[in-house]
């Protein structure tokens, strides 16, 4: 249906549900298998009986187990229909495993969210669950009839809309309240700055339904009756190529990652190159992470132009779960120049007058700079602010916390004793960022910062030099501080996984210190050589850099 016909105060997913093209599911080889939206919402409906069944109503919350594919999209829709909260949550791997890390995560959201009951997709997850806590098989709700369309009832924007989950850095996540208002406010003001058209639209996507980018992939194609094409990560893992081939094919026009899968795609590409990708009808590719590499894009683009992306195909973006997912575009065309292409713009900015005090200064030649990517201007509904320490707002090019209020930021955090909401309006991200010609700049956490003799030094500043190592590469290092006994100072660890052999491990501990001195006057406490793959990751491919300093500390690296 017509964008301008949607609701801005709620989404209603009786009306526009049922709306455009049947929904694809590929694994990394083909098409698997298509569901009409006429049929997804009457097994939503009946979804929506099986519930009710069990005594889960309005108002109460689920999590959710289930793999992408129907019977997620099924009991997703169940919910929004009905006014139940749904949290997805990460299948574990090795649910019969008590000490495994997917079932401590899932009890872990289980104990973040309250939930009154565990829906799954296949019955041996029921071995992960929390004693005591009732689980339901997606199967069994489809055996009481269907909620009939008149007893579906409205939707309340204070009510809500889903629950998600924090990146899971740490073993305690938060659940994100997300009402029906914040959800209809960032889906309208995403439908309005893409100018997007049932007629023309389609959305492919590989990312995990548990992750912020994901799901409102999702949301947007089921409530603006656009394409929607779905493929498992563990198919991008396994090609990750499959996911520009199906998306070619498809037609699709828009799709969203974070930047290690572009990089991923476009180093395939040239090791690999698949001369029948198309890629011309591809017109958004949103990425998004904090921070964005530059280089990362370059590749990208040159990598693909040749198969017909065109130059302002790549939107980098801000977002969180906190505002549901967006909060900036880089929309704006901007010149092809030495620090812009398409929609990416750059700047150069001199290292030390950044870092240490937090003035975004040209680079200046012969010293140290850093090269930052624009996320673009915040979007309708939202208003994005950046504050020095003592919270007063501060001027454009002054480097600040980022704190964010509109239409689209959450309720609050869901905790034992309620809800905790942010102070006046305000979400304080933990970023720190700039503004420069009214677009925002994300520097990096605050949380991450090196203090280094009185210096604030970004962990991604010192890593980028690490990964220019040919036994490291792109991602292969996490460099955080511990503190000591005397928090007189703070050492800085580097972590590096690699896949070189063992006895090469000494050379590249020497070169890998020898390479942080030369550049910051920095010297390393330790370095830590692991296996290429033992980094751990959040689902979207950030590096869990507090998880590993916890484990460093905790003795558990080896």
């Amino acid at each position: 249906m017509p964008t301008s016909a949607l609701p801005t105060a709620a989404v209603d997913y009786r009306v526009v549900a049922g709306d455009g093209p049947p929904v694809g599911f590929f694994d990394s080889r083909s098409l698997t298998g298509e569901l009409a939206r006429s049929v997804l919402v009457d097994d939503a409906r009946a979804a929506a009986a099986g519930l009710a069944h069990h005594g889960i109503h309005r108002g109460d919350r689920i999590i959710l187990l289930a793999p992408t594919g129907p019977d997620h999209l099924t009991v997703l829709l169940a919910c929004l229909l009905t006014g139940i909260a749904p949290c997805t949550v990460a299948p574990p791997p090795k649910p019969a495993d008590p000490a495994s890390a997917g079932v401590r995560h899932l009890h872990a959201a289980t104990a973040a969210v309250r939930p009154a009951a565990v829906v799954v997709a296949d019955a041996h997850l029921a071995q992960a669950m929390p004693a005591g806590l009732p689980t339901l098989h997606v199967d069994e709700l489809r055996r009481h009839g269907a909620t009939p369309v008149a007893g579906l009832p409205a939707p309340d924007p204070d009510l809500v809309h889903h629950i998600q989950l924090t990146s899971g850095s740490t073993s305690a996540p938060k659940a994100v309240l997300l009402t029906h208002a914040n959800v209809a406010a960032n889906l309208a003001a995403l439908a309005a700055a893409t100018d997007l058209r049932p007629e023309r639209d389609g959305i492919f996507s590989w990312l995990p339904l548990y992750h912020d980018m994901g799901l409102v992939q999702v949301l947007l194609a089921l409530s603006h009756g656009i394409g929607l094409d779905l493929m498992p990560p563990v198919a991008f893992i396994r090609d990750p190529l499959a996911w520009l081939r199906h998306l070619g094919e498809r037609g699709a026009t828009m799709t969203a990652a974070p930047p290690f899968a572009y990089r991923t795609t476009a180093d395939r590409q040239t090791r690999r190159p698949d001369p029948a990708l198309r890629l011309s009808t591809l017109r958004q590719a949103y990425v998004g992470a904090e921070p964005i590499p530059v280089g990362v894009l370059q590749d990208f683009q040159r990598t693909f132009a040749p198969y017909g992306l065109g130059d302002d195909v790549l939107i980098p973006c801000y977002g969180m779960a906190e505002t549901v997912l967006a909060t900036t575009l880089a929309l704006d065309p901007v010149p092809d120049a030495g620090t812009s292409f398409g929609r990416v713009r750059w700047r150069h900015f001199d290292r030390a007058s950044l870092d240490e005090e937090r003035i975004a200064a040209p680079a200046i030649p012969g010293r140290p700079a850093r090269s930052i990517v624009s996320c673009g201007a915040t979007i309708p509904g939202l208003t994005v602010r950046i504050t020095d320490d003592s919270g007063r707002e501060i001027r454009e090019g002054e480097v600040g916390a980022i704190h964010v209020r509109g239409t689209s930021v959450m309720a609050g955090y869901l905790t034992s004793d309620g809800v905790d909401a942010p102070p006046g309006g305000w979400h304080d991200t933990g970023d720190l960022g700039l503004r420069h010609d009214g677009e925002l700049y994300v520097v990096g956490r605050r949380k991450e910062m090196l203090i280094v003799r009185g210096r604030n030094l970004p962990p991604y500043d010192v890593e980028a030099v690490i990964e220019q190592h040919h036994h490291v590469g792109p991602g292969g290092s996490v460099v955080f501080s511990c503190p000591t006994e005397d928090r007189g100072t703070e050492p800085v660890v580097a972590v590096v996984e690699t896949r070189a052999a063992t006895p090469d491990w000494p050379a590249l501990i020497a070169a890998v210190t020898t390479d942080v001195r030369q550049v910051f006057g920095l010297s390393l406490a330790e370095v830590v050589v692991l296996p290429r793959g033992r980094i751990p990751r959040t689902t979207s491919g950030k590096r869990q850099r507090a998880t590993l300093r916890s484990a460093y500390l905790a003795g558990r690296l080896p």
